[in-house]
């Protein structure tokens, strides 16, 4: 402490030493070309500014000279330099709903868990089952590409041309330095995008020729049309709890309760001599709810009803409308119109999702193949650091991501007008 008022009364006594300078000591005269004392700063601000760029350039410059290969499929490498968009565009979707997980759940988004499609890793963290995701794409774009180049694959211009339209989107409202950092550029972009629309062409025309040998009579045997069998309704519905302030379901007190029993019977009694069942309430009605499009199945039932009442609803001839019913143990009260009793959507549905499956179980059965004689190699001495929520992140921030979803908000705007 001492020492800091010593340096500061030091440059004080600068100050005054140069305020009481003599006058009758001439200045001296700055030489032609001599560089004025006020103009010093500036100056060093300048070559400090140089040096740090340099230094930034010079960092990216070794990093991309000697990048750290991830990946090895055949003859290519695929470095952390590489990585770093597939990486981007992950966590880029799902950054924005951190702050939400954070409030809502006690967890960030990174930690909750796994969304995507890989069984082999349900029950992970997002961060884990994520990373696992950007790495097996990457494999599977790389196999694929390599695979339509020897059966001479080529681009269309139409190709081509949304490559180049999709790295100008992907590249818009990122500055200069985040695009370093993320090592991504219109160039290399296109490239990408463009082995990405070779490879999933080449994918799509096996898929085609796979699903030709799948069975789909044995993946739709075991599902009962009568389990499947769907009741289209349309309904309005009351709820005997309510939320407070705070989001929490509070149940309703015998006197509301009673109220609201009196809104679903008026509402019950309107349909009997109304017209359109789908206009009996009021637009600025809270309590009633209508809802255009409702269903269930035979086999999922419906929790707006008990069992017992349900049945009764199974019953209905199309275009009947029920009694209001006051279903106190499920928390709701209701008047249902009968549109389609005996609706196959649902049993369609789910004989469609049935194929699906067996369709993608057949390519993945192909493509493991043809990872197998592919050969390729996962340098994990690398892919170990790599930490999915944490590696673009700080490069480009939830609120980067919400200003620049507000500007493609306002240009789609701008262009509609």
């Amino acid at each position: 402490m001492n020492s800091s008022k010593k340096i500061l009364n030091q440059q004080n006594q600068g100050e005054d030493k140069k305020r009481n300078t003599s006058a009758s000591v001439p200045a001296k005269k700055l030489k032609k070309g001599s560089i004025s004392v006020t103009n010093i700063k500036p100056i060093i601000l300048t070559a400090v500014c140089i040096v740090l760029l340099l230094v930034l350039c010079i960092g990216v410059g070794i990093q991309q000279f000697k990048p750290k290969v991830v990946i090895t499929v055949g003859d290519t490498k695929i470095s952390m330099n590489d990585m770093m968009y597939p990486i981007y565009e992950v966590e880029s979707k799902y950054l924005p709903y951190d702050e939400m997980y954070q409030s809502y759940y006690g967890t960030s988004v990174w930690d909750a868990d796994y969304q995507g499609s890989d069984t082999s890793v349900s029950g992970m963290t997002n961060s884990i089952g994520l990373k696992q995701d950007v790495l097996n794409s990457e494999v599977e774009y790389e196999i694929l590409y390599q695979m339509a180049k020897k059966a001479n694959y080529e681009l269309t211009e139409d190709e081509k041309k949304k490559a180049s339209e999709d790295a100008e989107k992907a590249l818009k409202d990122l500055s200069w330095i985040q695009k370093m950092r993320l090592n991504i550029s219109k160039s290399n972009l296109t490239d990408r995008f463009q082995k990405r629309a070779l490879a999933e062409r080449y994918r799509d025309d096996q898929k085609q020729i796979l699903n030709k040998d799948v069975d789909e009579a044995a993946a739709i045997k075991d599902i009962s049309k009568e389990d499947y069998r769907q009741y289209d309704i349309q309904y309005y519905y009351g709820s005997t709890s309510k939320n407070d302030d705070n989001g929490t379901a509070k149940e309703m007190s015998d006197d509301e309760k009673k109220a609201l029993a009196a809104k679903i019977q008026e509402v019950a009694k309107k349909s009997k001599t109304e017209k359109d069942f789908t206009k009996l309430i009021s637009e600025d009605e809270k309590d009633i709810t209508f809802v255009k499009d409702g269903n269930f199945t035979k086999s999922d039932g419906w929790s707006y009803l008990s069992s017992e009442n349900l049945k009764k609803i199974r019953k209905m001839k199309n275009g009947e409308i029920s009694d209001a019913i006051l279903d106190d143990s499920t928390g709701y009260y209701v008047v249902v119109k009968m549109i389609n009793n005996n609706s196959n959507a649902a049993y369609q549905t789910a004989c469609d999702d049935a194929i699906s499956s067996a369709q993608d179980d057949a390519y993945q059965t192909w493509f493991d193949k043809q990872a197998e004689n592919a050969k390729y190699t996962v340098n994990n001495d690398v892919w170990s650091e790599v930490t999915i929520g944490a590696v673009t992140t700080d490069i480009v921030t939830a609120e980067d991501l919400e200003k620049m979803k507000e500007d493609s908000s306002d240009t789609t705007k701008g262009s509609n007008e």
